[in-house]
This record gives structure tokens, C-alpha cells and sequence, in this order.
């Protein structure tokens, strides 16, 4: 089929009859075109030169052709200068015969590194300058309304110092230094009895313990031997369930030892 590629035999064979030493063709680098971002880098001075002179002749012909001209020695010869510096730059920035379009690039960008760092210290340079320029005008503004301001504090009395706020509770021990126990608590301690509530706990209504939940001798005495039942029904269930896991070590021990 047409579309198709040739052997490499076919491929080879015509290769070696048109030979090595052959004229470029039209497709060759030295006759390819600039790309559109590498015109305009080399274009800029040229671009820049037309820009100035525009501008030149629309201030003289706005003030009647007698604009005001700078007038330096040597202006004429660092102008030359620097338009020959300019061509030989653009002379540098064009492609090579033989160089690819990356190798390329990265030689533009490193011929315009210099530059591009001048500017970007230049911008830092007048941003910096503008912003010193602020901070002084805003101090200098500060220093003029200081003086009225130390005039009205001068007029103002003195306050007087504060009263000293004596602590009335200074003397009592805090609430952490109460609880002072030599048996040190630990996470699985066992308890022996419920807890003994005598203080109404903060922030309980006072309402609930009133008088008509006052209980008399006869309850009282009830609620003791019901308390002290439930005490012994306790520990003995404490007891029963320590002896039955004693057992069960034993019994496993044995029969360890019978195997």
C-alpha cells in the first residue's frame, strides 16, 4: 500500500544511490523560519528604537518644534555604542545552521538573564525607595501631632494608683491540699462498702433536703441493718468468687502435673 513505509532493504538501497554528500534542501534549519517568541525577543530594540523616535517628533511637533533637548558630551557616541552592542546581540540571537529549536531557547534565555536581572533589580530597587519614601512622610506626620498630644496629657492629673485587693482566703489550704491519704489509690482497687454521702453535694438544690426528708430513729435504725446486710451479702459474693479462683488454679495445677 502506498501509505506504507518502505523496507529497511528498499530504504537502504536508495539511500546508497543518492549518496552522502548532497546540498541542503529547502527543509533545512538555515532556511527555517523564525519562531514568533524568538522574533520579538530579537525584534525588541528595534521595536524600542521606532517607539522613541515616534514619541520624539509628537513632544516637537507639540511645543512648535522648540522641544526641550538633553544636550550630554558624548551622548552621540554612547548612543552608537550602545546600537552596536544591540546588533551584535540580535546577530547572536539568530539560529544557527544545525542547532535545534532547544538548544536555542536555551541560549536566548541565558544571553537574556543578565537583563531581565537588571530590571527585576531595578523594579525591587524603586519599590523599596517608594516604600522608604511613605514610611518617612508617615513618621514625619506622627511627629508633628505628638507635640499637642504630650500638651493634653500634661494638662490631664495623674490617676491614682489602684487600691491593693487583699485575698481573705489567703490562709486556707485549697481544695487539693485536703486530700492528703498515705494508702496510694490505684485503678483496681477493690471497694469494700458503697460511699458515705453526709455533705449535700455542691450545686444540688437545696430544696430536695428538706424537712420532709428527714428520716427518724426507727428508719434510721432499718436503713443501718438493711445497709449492713447488703455489706456482708458483698463480701461474702467477694469471697465465694476468690476461693472458686483459687480452686481453679489448683485444679489446673494438678492436672498439669499429672500429665
Amino acid at each position: 500500500m502506498p501509505h506504507k513505509r518502505a523496507k529497511r532493504t528498499v530504504r537502504l538501497q536508495q539511500q546508497n544511490q543518492r549518496g552522502s554528500d548532497l546540498a541542503p534542501t529547502k527543509d533545512s534549519l538555515a532556511n527555517e523560519a523564525i519562531p514568533k517568541s524568538a522574533s520579538r525577543i530579537l525584534n525588541a530594540s528595534k521595536i524600542r528604537e521606532e517607539w522613541k523616535d515616534k514619541k520624539r517628533k509628537f513632544e516637537d511637533d507639540g511645543q512648535g518644534g522648540q522641544g526641550k533637548r538633553r544636550k550630554v558630551e558624548g551622548a552621540e557616541a554612547m548612543q552608537s555604542k550602545r546600537k552596536g552592542k544591540e546588533k551584535e546581540m540580535v546577530s547572536r540571537l539568530t539560529i544557527k545552521p544545525g542547532e535545534s529549536m532547544q538548544h536555542f531557547n536555551r541560549r536566548v534565555e541565558d544571553d537574556m538573564r543578565p537583563l531581565v536581572k537588571s530590571a527585576v533589580q531595578t523594579s525591587n530597587l524603586v519599590t523599596r525607595n517608594t516604600a522608604r519614601a511613605e514610611m518617612e512622610a508617615r513618621k514625619a506626620k506622627k511627629a508633628k501631632g505628638k507635640p499637642t498630644s504630650e500638651a493634653k496629657q500634661n494638662d490631664t492629673p495623674e490617676p491614682s494608683p489602684p487600691p491593693l485587693v487583699v485575698d481573705k482566703h489567703a490562709h486556707k489550704a485549697k481544695e487539693f491540699q485536703k486530700s492528703s491519704t498515705s494508702a496510694p489509690r490505684r485503678l483496681n482497687d477493690i471497694a469494700q462498702a458503697p460511699p458515705e454521702i453526709k455533705k449535700v453535694p455542691r450545686g444540688a438544690d437545696k430544696s430536695m433536703f428538706g424537712k420532709r426528708d428527714v428520716l427518724s430513729i426507727a428508719q434510721k435504725s432499718m436503713m443501718e441493718q438493711e445497709r449492713e446486710k447488703v455489706v456482708a451479702r458483698y463480701r461474702q459474693l467477694k469471697a465465694n468468687r476468690r476461693i472458686a479462683g483459687e480452686g481453679g488454679d489448683e485444679r489446673d495445677r494438678n492436672g498439669s502435673d499429672e500429665e
